[in-house]
């Protein structure tokens, strides 16, 4: 009977640590990226559009492309942590554009497996017009919920 118990207490402490490990895998997203699709703005409907040899980066970061000479309709780039304020540079058609984000920062506790992450809400967003006719942001906060934050139309 004695040997059952010790059995039993055995397998309860071996299970409750085993429930309380610390080295489980993060399940979350920690990290916002702002998904940026492209679009015709001389198209009656929203249709999007290819943009070759495009190449993105950020100011202060020319050294470090985020995007080298592709054709795409859609990039995602992250802003940066340490400031209120990040820009992006884009070139595109022989052109080249920026976009200015202004936006508050928290950083927020996920989980014990994920850690912390830095949250971002979009306040402004300032544009040279280039090649970039207009922008429209269709969610202010970066999450993972969302598959495009901000449209860019292109002329």
């Amino acid at each position: 009977m004695r040997s059952r118990i010790s059995l039993l207490v055995s397998a309860f402490l071996i299970l409750g640590i085993h429930a309380c490990n610390l080295n489980k895998s993060c399940d979350k997203h920690t990290k916002f990226p702002v998904e940026t699709g492209f679009y015709n703005s001389l198209s009656l409907s929203l249709r999007d559009t290819i943009l070759q040899d495009i190449t993105l980066y950020g100011i202060g970061r020319e050294d470090s492309l985020l995007y080298n000479d592709i054709d795409t309709n859609r990039l995602n780039y992250r802003l940066s942590p340490f400031s209120d304020t990040t820009k992006i540079v884009l070139h595109a058609f022989s052109k080249v554009d920026t976009l200015t984000f202004y936006y508050n920062r928290h950083l927020e506790l996920v989980s014990q497996a994920c850690g912390f992450a830095m949250f971002f809400d979009i306040k402004e967003i300032n544009f040279t017009k280039n090649f970039i006719d207009s922008l429209f942001l269709i969610d202010h906060l970066l999450d993972a919920n969302k598959t495009e934050h901000l449209q860019v139309f292109v002329h």
